[in-house]
């Protein structure tokens, strides 16, 4: 009984603290839940939510002010507060844009790219590859290296090697030779029926295995535990140094976003097994490549790096492609190419705001209040259809059917001018001639630069065993970097 009257206590203070609302002029806000009260009633869908749990709906302002009134019955809430809160929500909803798509025709934006000039290109028109590996592989880095490897068998054996710069690159050069002529052991290269001048000539076995064992990057004993919270600090110094490098030559117009798997099947905390790919055990790294191949800007991935964080509205693998990006200078009209793993509208958009452009496949369940044309209609229509929408951003989404149905966004190309491209019947038993958009095009054109990459750096990469997981990383970088001098 005592409840009934809690209830009917509560119900009076609510009805009596409506109406003062009402007598002091502050009814705006049980103007707007009435409206969108009679609204929700008339037709209610569930809130669509993204990753970090904000909703997607253009009635969270609405919901979140009832919350508000609702909170106010139980406890009385200033007005000054109640404003507050209001504002701050106001400001949540306009940090996550929603986005309408319509059926309009696109207009393309004006793309000339503007190339960057650097002081000395043109001194490096008549390089050599070895001169440019070397301005990748400097000589402090290879003297770094020597210090820090002559260091460190001093803590492990008690006396040094006594190596020196000019040995550890002799020691990348027999590394290279290597690959290019593959024989089933190291210990071959030096055997009286299999030995190859170009490696035994340069120095000796014993020599090459003991720098094999002891080579290092960083000194153990001098870094501290902030530093070793990174995964990849014994390594850490080379890949700087090595990033900066790749960064002093002017970026291509175009460039590809993707994932670079270093083979490994040993243990360690970093490896990852992707099933989709030739090398499905290895360790996952973010490369940015041109469409030539060389990689400009890459990253080792960790996982997570602070699980606690809030997730962003671009995601964690859109967050991998901002960080690629960031190294690109901003209004250079750069094209940026990554495939559905990566692609989302918010990622467009803030690419977008810093003059770069991305064309990129794209999930549809990243895309809300995005309604396509069905799969199955699209087959109907035959080979070739296609269905298109436009924000209010100007950035299109085009769903093309070939042998299925795929989606691209982009944010300086759309479907003209529709080409041709030749695919095989199996009913005609002869070629036809399907319609092809132009993004798909652009796409398939420019977006191999990583996969480019990845194709040159297993022809002549020779593979050593070490119980030193982050030595396959190194080894890695170094086949790079020929590529790279190459390129």
């Amino acid at each position: 009984m005592s409840k009934r009257i809690e209830e009917e206590v509560r119900k009076q203070t609510y009805i009596e603290n409506v109406i003062n609302m009402i007598m002091d002029g502050n009814s705006s806000d049980i103007e707007q839940l009435g409206e969108d009260g009679e609204e929700d009633e008339e037709e209610w869908t569930p809130q669509t939510m993204h990753d970090d749990g904000s909703s997607d709906s253009s009635d969270e302002e609405d919901y979140q002010d009832e919350s508000v009134a609702q909170t106010s019955t139980e406890v009385e809430i200033p007005t000054t507060t109640q404003d507050t809160i209001r504002k701050e929500s106001v400001k949540a909803n306009a940090q996550r844009k929603e986005y309408r798509w319509r059926k309009i025709k696109y207009q393309a934006p004006s793309i000339d790219f503007i190339a960057s000039v650097e002081e000395g290109t043109e001194d490096r028109c008549d390089w050599t590859p070895y001169m440019y590996f070397k301005q990748f592989v400097t000589d402090e880095m290879l003297e770094e290296t020597a210090e820090q490897t002559n260091l460190y068998s001093v803590q492990k054996e008690g006396k040094s090697v006594n190596t020196t710069a000019k040995e550890i690159e002799q020691v990348l050069g027999m590394y290279i030779h290597m690959g290019l002529v593959q024989m089933s052991s190291v210990r071959a290269y030096w055997e009286m029926e299999t030995r190859l001048p170009a490696v035994c000539h340069v120095m000796s076995r014993d020599r090459f295995l003991k720098l094999l064992t002891v080579i290092h990057f960083q000194d153990n004993l001098s870094v501290s535990d902030d530093a070793k919270k990174d995964k990849l600090w014994k390594l850490r110094p080379w890949l700087q140094k090595l990033g900066e490098q790749f960064l002093c030559i002017p970026p291509e117009e175009s460039h590809a976003v993707d994932e670079i798997m270093v083979p490994f099947k040993g243990k360690s905390h970093l490896r990852v097994y992707m099933p989709a790919k030739p090398h499905k055990w290895g360790f996952k790294m973010w490369g940015r490549a041109g469409q030539s191949g060389f990689l400009y800007d890459f990253d080792i991935c960790q996982g997570a790096e602070n699980p606690d964080r809030e997730k962003s509205e671009v995601g964690v693998t859109g967050e991998a492609v901002l960080k690629m990006t960031s190294t690109l200078p901003a209004g250079k009209n750069h094209k940026v190419f990554a495939d559905n793993y990566f692609t989302s509208v918010p990622l467009v958009q803030h690419l977008k705001e810093r003059g770069i452009h991305y064309v990129g496949t794209i999930r549809m369940n990243r895309m809300k209040h995005c309604t396509m044309m069905d799969e199955k209609e699209l087959k109907k229509n035959g080979r070739g259809s296609m269905n298109f929408r436009v924000n209010q951003e100007n950035n299109i989404v085009v769903r093309w059917y070939d042998n299925k149905a795929v989606n691209l966004i982009s944010s300086f190309v759309g479907t003209e001018p529709v080409g041709n491209v030749k695919r095989w019947d199996r009913k005609s038993k002869t070629h036809i001639t399907v319609p092809r958009p132009a993004i798909v095009e652009t796409y398939n054109k420019f977006m191999g630069g990583v996969d480019l990459l990845d194709m040159l750096s297993a022809l002549y990469k020779f593979s050593f065993r070490s119980r030193r997981w982050y030595m396959y990383i190194w080894w890695h970088t170094v086949t790079v970097a020929v590529i790279n001098a190459w390129n």
